[in-house]
């Protein structure tokens, strides 16, 4: 009698019988490679050799997690089966011919170790942000973040004026910083008709849904046009994973902005923030809020305080940094900057003015928006947002900032948030 493949099969599964090996002896699970205690059995007359699943888990080596609705830390040990980018688009089969050349596939030799195979379930082999996959954009793979929500944390909360990296030296000039010696810093975008973008301004995370700019940023919208955010971004245009992009859902500029001769007036806007999933920011190693001031509180004069922005270098430049950078200045008196050869009665008590003592660093164009941020009892204090000034680190033309704690009460009304602690 001819007995079928599929028959032998059936009936070594339902005899539950674990047939030896070739050295006669019950197959180890290294010898599948199974993972979650995965148990590696073979069958009677045949050389196959596959992983039994405890519950829950599945695949060619027990290596995915049903159980897992969501992601720790940054996702690195996800193994759950979301396979959709935060726009819905289907992820591609980390095993797919067309990412054979790509760093990250189910061809490397730590493939299983990093979650890889053959399916298409979102991952994070290399420590990005958050859980993500390679889908398909016309002829290129691209990796995008996925719509895998971040498990649920008490402990995890912002923590104000906090970093979690301090640069070891004092910085001059002006040099790069990872955006984890800034994690409050908003880089905000212009989004064009037909889908083109320009990066705008600077500001500063606030809370999980609000960021303080400056309002000069915000005149000139043309109809079906609008604004984005990253937060976290080190490099204009970046399209690493180490940041996050959200949406203005609520554009407030003052009501009394106004501009005068030289100088701006009341120029603070605030903008509330969601994400493609509908969720404000989250606390991480690159984003941070700011510490707001007191109402009217006094300019810590004589400090040394942070400026941060993609600007122009030099005010005869026409590029923006490519990479974020951070200068060190001191707040200067208001009766100073009202001297004739400072600004005169141009600066008004709305603002404050601070400089490098040698006048070797300064913001500059397009680093409007931007904080002016001070440390105040061992954690940094956004003092002012950038507004305006003459030139770039020219002598006697310090930057001028709208000062935050004059602008406090405007804050809280809008934002409904507490005062500072």
């Amino acid at each position: 009698m001819r007995v079928s493949l599929a028959s032998l099969l059936l009936w070594a599964l339902a005899s539950g019988c674990r047939a030896l090996s070739k050295q006669d002896h019950a197959p180890d699970s290294a010898d599948c490679g199974c993972l979650n205690h995965g148990v590696c059995i073979s069958y009677k007359y045949f050389k196959i050799h596959r992983c039994a699943c405890p519950r829950d888990f599945s695949g060619e080596h027990c290596e995915i997690d049903s159980s897992q609705k969501c992601y720790q830390d940054n996702g690195h040990s996800y193994r759950g089966m979301v396979d959709q980018d935060i726009w819905g688009k289907t992820c591609l089969k980390w095993n797919s011919a067309v990412l054979a050349s790509k760093d990250y596939n189910a061809y490397r030799p730590d493939a299983i170790q990093l979650g890889l195979g053959k399916h298409n379930y979102c991952r994070n082999p290399n420590n990005q942000r958050k859980p993500w996959c390679y889908v398909q954009v016309g002829r290129m793979q691209v990796m995008r973040e996925c719509k895998v929500p971040q498990c649920a944390s008490e402990q995890e909360e912002f923590q104000c004026g906090h970093k979690s990296m301090t640069p070891r030296f004092k910085i001059v000039g002006g040099n790069t910083a990872p955006i984890e010696s800034q994690p409050w810093f908003a880089a905000i975008y212009r989004r064009y008709r037909g889908g083109s973008t320009s990066f705008v301004c600077g500001g500063a995370l606030i809370s999980a849904c609000w960021v303080v700019s400056a309002a000069h940023c915000f005149t000139e919208l043309k109809k079906g046009e609008s604004y984005f955010l990253y937060l976290g971004q080190s490099k204009l245009k970046s399209e690493t994973h180490g940041e996050m992009q959200f949406e203005i859902e609520k554009l407030i500029s003052h009501e009394n902005f106004s501009q005068g001769k030289t100088a701006y007036h009341n120029d603070i806007a605030l903008l509330k923030i969601r994400s493609k999933t509908g969720k404000c920011a989250e606390p991480s190693r690159t984003v941070q809020t700011i510490c707001l001031p007191p109402a009217y509180d006094d300019i810590p004069f004589g400090s040394e305080c942070e400026i941060a922005g993609f600007g122009l270098e030099m005010h005869n430049d026409y590029l923006y940094s490519e990479y974020l950078k951070m200068a060190v200045v001191k707040p200067i008196s208001y009766k100073e900057c009202q001297q004739p050869q400072y600004y005169g009665s141009e600066i008004t008590s709305q603002m404050v003015c601070a400089a490098h003592p040698q006048w070797k660093s300064d913001a500059c164009q397009g680093d409007s928006g931007g904080p002016l941020v001070c440390p105040t009892d061992g954690r940094m204090t956004l003092v002012g947002v950038v507004s305006w000034g003459i030139g770039c680190a020219s002598m006697n033309k310090p930057g001028v900032y709208a000062r935050v704690s004059h602008f406090l009460p405007w804050i809280q009304a809008h934002t409904n948030l507490p005062g500072p602690i």
